[in-house]
C-alpha cells in the first residue's frame, strides 16, 4: 500500500487530446478520410483531410478547421477587421494578381509566387498569407496556405478573393 498514492485521481483532457492526436496522425490518409467521411456524413474529403490532419487531436476537429472548403468562408468579424484593412486588402489584392497569373497551381508554385509578393512589398509573409487565409476560410485559422488554395483551385480561390476585396 505504500505505492498507492492518495491524492485523488485526475482527468486531463490536455494530454488525452495530444495522445489522441498522435493517434490520429499514424492513420494513413484514407483511413482518417473514411472515418472523417462517417464521422461528418459528406463524401470527397480527403484532399482537405491530406493538409488538415497535422493540426487534428480529435475527429471533430477536422470541420471547424476545413469545413470552409466545402461549405464557403465562415466569417470571423475580429479576423475580417484585423486582416482586411486597407494594408491586408492591398496585400490581397497583389496576391491575386501573383496567383491569376501562374502557369502551374500548385504548391511549390503558389509558395514561389506569394513568397515573391512578399518581397515586392518588402512585408512579413503573415502580412500577405493572413488576409488570404481570411479571404479563403474567412478565419485566421485554416491548414497551410499554400495547401490550401491548391485544393481550392484557382477558379475558386479568385471568386473568394475577389469577394474579399469587395466594398461592402
Amino acid at each position: 500500500m505504500t505505492r498507492v498514492s492518495k491524492n485523488p485521481a485526475r482527468f486531463d483532457e490536455q494530454k488525452l487530446r495530444w495522445l489522441n492526436g498522435r493517434y490520429v496522425r499514424e492513420l494513413t490518409t484514407a483511413q482518417l478520410t473514411t472515418r472523417l467521411e462517417r464521422h461528418t456524413g459528406r463524401t470527397g474529403l480527403e484532399p482537405a483531410v491530406e493538409i488538415s490532419r497535422e493540426k487534428m487531436q480529435t475527429l471533430d476537429d477536422f470541420w471547424p478547421l476545413a469545413g470552409f472548403i466545402f461549405d464557403g468562408p465562415g466569417d470571423d468579424p475580429k479576423a475580417r477587421e484585423k486582416w482586411l484593412d486597407d494594408e491586408g486588402r492591398a496585400a490581397l489584392a497583389d496576391a491575386r494578381v501573383a496567383l491569376a497569373d501562374l502557369p502551374e497551381f500548385d504548391v511549390s508554385s503558389i509558395d514561389a509566387a506569394l513568397r515573391q509578393v512578399v518581397d515586392r512589398r518588402g512585408a512579413k509573409p503573415k502580412q500577405v498569407f493572413q488576409p488570404i487565409r481570411v479571404a479563403l476560410a474567412g478565419t485566421a485559422v485554416s491548414p497551410g496556405i499554400f495547401e490550401t488554395l491548391e485544393v481550392l483551385g484557382r477558379d475558386e480561390a479568385i471568386r473568394r478573393i475577389d469577394r474579399a476585396l469587395t466594398p461592402g
